[in-house]
């Protein structure tokens, strides 16, 4: 049915009538409300952030995406924002990441010191490593030796890996200063797996500890449960983001990628998710396996 947008008085004078304001504001619910039962399929694709329009002049106030997301991370305000919208950050090497939205407020008021209000990102692909880290071409080792145990330095066996080191020492400086800026640390409920006297199968205790501003995922923020892990010291505090609810956004590019957990009932195994999306281990020092680097805004 068309618009009417004037009628015409018994003088011939057009007399607009529309109400523009109206109809864009049935429009743009009629938009969200498509896209509410996109996300309730579970088929809902997300949007680039710089281009919902709803959002538009509170960005172009913040000045950037980093900027505009950071102020909303502190504010706890995640109104016209959806688990799976995304942005591209621009990486100082010149390669393009995409990171899409994974979970609002996961950890709220947890931790030993309460965690303030924050958005979690992960990436759509897992970024091909370069220079002295990279094994195979583009990938990486969890650990340079075939050992997942922490040290007598770092009881947790993912803060003393090679896959952190990278992490924190490689990658965090390719990031946008603009980014690194609104990131915040991800404290955590560590495993710990060290002894003096030898290579211990499994975890046996844990600790509160800072995973930085870069950091993996564990199983059990992508799988919800434990799987290979160490059922109890392995979990921590953690649960599953929204975003790896669906098994489709744990494949990554058909790419198999580490997580920051050790395999249970092993001292030689470290986590990972298969290119095919199902929960595995592998050796420390595996030639086909990538990181995935994620973050935490709420600076």
């Amino acid at each position: 049915m068309a618009d009417v947008n004037y009628i015409t008085d018994k003088n011939g004078n057009k007399v607009n009538i529309a109400d523009l304001t109206a109809r864009t504001n049935a429009s743009t619910a009629l938009l969200e409300s498509e896209y509410n039962r996109q996300l309730a399929d579970n088929v809902y694709a997300g949007r680039d952030i710089s281009t919902i329009t709803a959002l538009a002049s509170e960005i172009a106030s913040a000045g950037s995406i980093p900027a505009f997301l950071n102020a909303r991370a502190k504010a706890g305000n995640f109104n016209g924002l959806r688990i799976g919208d995304w942005t591209d950050i621009v990486l100082s090497s010149g390669v393009t990441m995409r990171y899409q939205i994974a979970a609002f407020d996961h950890y709220y008021n947890c931790a030993d010191a309460a965690m303030g209000h924050h958005i979690v990102m992960v990436p759509t692909s897992t970024p091909a490593v370069t220079g002295d880290y990279a094994i195979n071409g583009s990938y990486i080792y969890w650990n340079t030796t075939n050992t997942n145990n922490g040290t007598a330095d770092e009881s947790n066996p993912y803060l003393a890996s090679n896959l952190h080191a990278w992490e924190t020492g490689v990658f965090l400086p390719l990031m946008p200063t603009a980014w690194q800026n609104v990131m915040r640390n991800h404290r955590s409920l560590v495993e710990t797996r060290y002894s003096a006297s030898g290579a211990l199968t499994d975890s046996t205790s844990w600790k509160w500890a800072d995973l930085g501003k870069i950091w993996s995922p564990s199983e059990m923020e992508v799988y919800g449960c434990p799987i290979w892990g160490t059922k109890g010291y392995g979990q921590g505090m953690d649960s599953q983001f929204p975003i790896f609810r669906e098994t489709k956004n744990r494949i990554k590019g058909r790419i198999t990628w580490w997580l920051r957990s050790v395999s249970g009932g092993s001292s030689v195994s470290a986590c990972c998710v298969s290119h095919y999306g199902y929960a595995y281990y592998g050796s420390p020092t595996n030639t086909w396996v990538r990181p995935l680097p994620c973050f935490l805004i709420g600076a």
